[in-house]
């Protein structure tokens, strides 16, 4: 395993409203129009923009690899209620840095501002500090993206500095404010974020 705990890695999540489950090709057609959203893409590091369905194929494909290799686990969020699909969710394993994993999310954004961002990150800090058993989980946030840092911050990430972090939607590189949690912190700061 590159670099998470002895328990098996969990396929899925459940959150009071949402279901955190692995990306099938089904989901494409849902996932791509939330995905490809400029209002949305244009926040994210590592997502191209535009974004088709041949982006949402090779998403499945890799993020099924990934998981196989225990490299990541990226996870689609779905409705409990309904079933729709409403964003993303993943931990990308630090290569050379064992116990380490960068956090990165998103929510389409007819769905923003009702509490599910905070209520996936918070959902997949508890699977990375339990099941994955890593030590440390960061995170890097658009330097305009107030409503994600803020986040962050709600879900008890400490703000350490800025880190300079590719924006593939945006073509460029940024200097993006960085954030951090470990997990000796995170029983602590968990009673602030749930």
């Amino acid at each position: 395993m590159a670099g998470g705990g002895a328990e098996s890695w969990p396929d899925s999540v459940a959150t009071p409203r949402l279901l955190l489950r692995a990306f099938g090709h089904e989901d494409v057609p849902d996932f791509v129009p939330l995905i490809g959203d400029w209002g949305g893409a244009r926040w994210l590091a590592r997502v191209p923009h535009p974004y088709g369905a041949d982006d949402g194929r090779e998403w499945v494909e890799l993020a099924a690899r990934n998981f196989a290799e225990r490299a990541a686990l990226n996870l689609l969020a779905v409705r409990t209620d309904d079933g729709a699909p409403i964003g993303g969710i993943g931990l990308q394993l630090d290569r050379g840095a064992p116990g380490r994993a960068e956090i990165g999310y998103w929510v389409g954004t007819r769905y923003h501002r009702v509490g599910y961002g905070l209520e996936m990150v918070t959902a997949m800090l508890v699977t990375g500090f339990g099941p994955l058993g890593l030590s440390r989980i960061w995170a890097v946030a658009d330097p305009d993206n107030r409503p994600s840092q803020s986040l962050l911050l709600k879900a008890g990430f400490r703000r350490q500095g800025r880190h300079q972090y590719d924006f593939a939607a945006r073509g460029r590189s940024l200097s993006a404010p960085y954030f951090e949690i470990t997990a000796a912190e995170w029983p602590a700061r968990r009673e602030g974020s749930a």
